[in-house]
């Protein structure tokens, strides 16, 4: 399930509404959609205030709420005034002026969907916001970072560490508004974990706060969540109460957006039920709203959900179509997503037409769609982690540069204190005595402090080098998942095809073969596994040798079960990866933890990451 049926969570998705700053007392605040006429006079307003100011905070302040006025209409032009703010900002070195002109920039590249600068500049503002102590800002950027990772990158881990700060900065600081986020994420997070119960608590906790603001969007949001939650556990009356009270909130207020989603989840408890002519009037009702509001996302997600409720009921003909549909559409928007869901549900309704070879046509393009968004995802994560890397990295060398300054400042003083005592040795022996104790002393503390920058310098380069080690091993967690994967579903689909053996079509003993054996050509992904395994021993060469002197008895198996459970992959994923079954996995687990003679409450994976 996509993120279309959690509503707050598919709003959050969206730009966090843009604040129109407040500049020497001129503010902008409007009840009614700007028209074309006052669209110009606030930019000329703004405009020629700039040419009245100097270089300074309030003129950092103007041309940030330039390019935000302009982020909607004229990306480029928002951009040159944001990148004339931040400019701006950093020579004046004005901390405030800095935290909001990155958090501005953040802003615009996320209108754009352009998400690795917006991670970028939301964690340079924070930094600045760090330094001043503001903490409902903190809370505010900590829920955009988190909001990223979980729809765009799908990382729950990272995620949910973003959205725990949001959560801590916001309860320090009473932001309300912040903290209801914070927990309606965090059980988003649970949701998709399938930790229902976790969840549940969490969007209860956030629906507590909503009532109190009274902003109905997001109780109905909220109510609709807590409705999700009791549809999965088929607690059915339960669940539509909560999507019944969400519907009425999104009728009066017409939050038409909202209203799709609460239909669509609605039309999913008929289809549990079976009653099959509620069902298609729900999501009926939902595709019509989306294609009133054009709501093109809205619209692939309740087409989706029908198509699938029409293949479970057998009315295979309209699943086509439904199913074509989302196809059209996702090419239009090049929406890989889409394009996996409608291929994969074309495929189940032409196999269960017995139309085999359309069927294999749309497994196929559903393959390749589905390992596209995998690269894609990996893409996104290393680019993500080498720019972690890059910003830890500038970090320790500017502290490198403020040491190398300090170093500077003491020589320049030393050379001071040099040219006093030629001054003063000619007067005095005693004093040329004192102030040789010193010249040592000066000397000593410079040795000290270069031994520092070496030690520094050190320390920089050895979590570098884990920097990059963690960066590999992350790239050979994904490949071994991705292989695993692609091993699971070419078994699966050669499973399917061996069961139309008793079908009756009269030449489907030769359709079979052909096939069987286009399957089995799929499955010969052996080099593949040969080159992991091969890239494994190289990236953990220390780690085997270390390991074969301290267990020369282990065999090959073995030290590869270590390899791959240092990669902290799951039973379930080393099964897929080896073509074997969990019980195999998990007895070799067991004789592994004999052989390493691990105590009965000793993790093997943090003794093998520790090792």
């Amino acid at each position: 399930m996509n993120y279309s049926n959690l509503t707050d969570l598919k709003l959050s998705s969206a730009i966090y509404p843009i604040k129109i700053l407040v500049i020497a007392g001129f503010l902008l605040f409007w009840v009614k959609p700007l028209t074309a006429e006052d669209q110009i006079f606030v930019s000329d307003s703004l405009i020629a205030r700039l040419t009245l100011l100097k270089d300074n905070l309030e003129k950092v302040q103007t041309l940030n709420a330039l390019a935000l006025h302009y982020s909607e209409t004229l990306p480029d032009k928002a951009l040159y005034y944001s990148k004339k703010a931040l400019a701006l900002a950093n020579q004046i070195q004005n901390v405030q002026a800095c935290a909001i002109s990155n958090k501005v920039m953040g802003e615009l590249f996320e209108i754009q969907h352009n998400y690795q600068p917006t991670i970028n500049y939301y964690l340079i503002s924070i930094k600045h916001y760090q330094k001043l102590g503001d903490e409902p800002q903190l809370a505010q950027l900590y829920n955009k970072l988190g909001n990223i990772y979980i729809t765009n990158h799908y990382d729950y881990d990272q995620g949910l560490h973003y959205f725990t700060k949001a959560l801590e900065y916001a309860r320090n600081s009473k932001a309300e508004e912040e903290q209801a986020t914070a927990l309606n994420s965090i059980g988003g997070i649970f949701y998709y974990q399938a930790d229902y119960k976790t969840a549940l608590h969490y969007f209860n906790e956030s629906l507590k706060i909503r009532q109190k603001l009274g902003n109905p969007k997001d109780i109905a949001a909220s109510l609709n969540n807590i409705g999700e939650i009791y549809r999965l556990e088929h607690q059915y009356d339960k669940a539509l109460e909560y999507y019944n009270k969400a519907v009425e909130i999104n009728e009066k207020h017409n939050y038409q957006t909202n209203l799709a989603i609460n239909l669509s989840n609605i039309g999913l408890i008929y289809a549990e039920k079976r009653n099959n002519t509620l069902a298609n009037n729900y999501f009926e009702q939902s595709i019509v709203i989306n294609r009133q509001i054009n709501n093109t996302a809205g619209l692939i997600s309740s087409l989706s959900a029908s198509g699938q409720h029409l293949n479970k009921s057998g009315d295979f003909n309209s699943a086509i179509l439904a199913f074509n549909e989302i196809l059209e559409i996702a090419r239009e928007t090049s929406d890989l997503e889409g394009l996996r869901d409608a291929t994969a549900g074309l495929a189940k309704a032409n196999e269960s037409k017995g139309n085999i070879t359309e069927a294999l046509k749309y497994y196929k393009q559903h393959s390749h769609f589905k390992d596209s968004l995998f690269n894609i995802k990996k893409s996104e994560q290393l680019d993500e982690i080498q720019t972690r890397f890059a910003l830890d990295l500038k970090e320790k060398e500017l502290a490198l540069k403020d040491n190398e300054i300090a170093l500077l400042q003491r020589e320049q003083k030393l050379n001071d204190s040099r040219q006093l005592l030629l001054l003063l040795s000619i007067l005095l022996l005693l004093i040329v005595s004192v102030l040789a104790y010193g010249k040592l002393q000066n000397r000593n503390r410079k040795n000290k402090l270069l031994l520092l920058q070496k030690e520094s310098l050190n320390k920089a380069r050895e979590e570098i080098m884990q920097a990059e080690l963690k960066s590999k091993s992350n790239e050979l967690t994904n490949f071994a998942l991705h292989l695993g994967e692609k091993n699971k579903f070419l078994h699966e689909l050669k499973n399917e095809l061996k069961n139309l053996r008793h079908s009756q079509d009269k030449d489907r003993e030769s359709r079979i073969k052909e096939l069987l054996i286009n399957v089995q050509q799929n499955l010969q992904i052996q080099k593949e596994l040969d080159e992991f395994q091969k890239t494994v021993n190289q990236t953990n060469l220390g780690f085997i040798k270390k390991l074969k002197q301290h267990f020369p008895d282990l065999t090959k198996n073995e030290e590869r079960l270590c390899t791959m459970l240092r990669l902290n992959l799951s039973s379930k994923e080393i099964a897929a990866l080896n073509n074997t079954s969990i019980r195999a996995v998990e007895m070799g687990r067991y004789r592994l933890r004999k052989r390493l003679k691990l105590d009965q409450n000793q993790s093997i994976i943090d003794f093998l990451q520790e090792f």
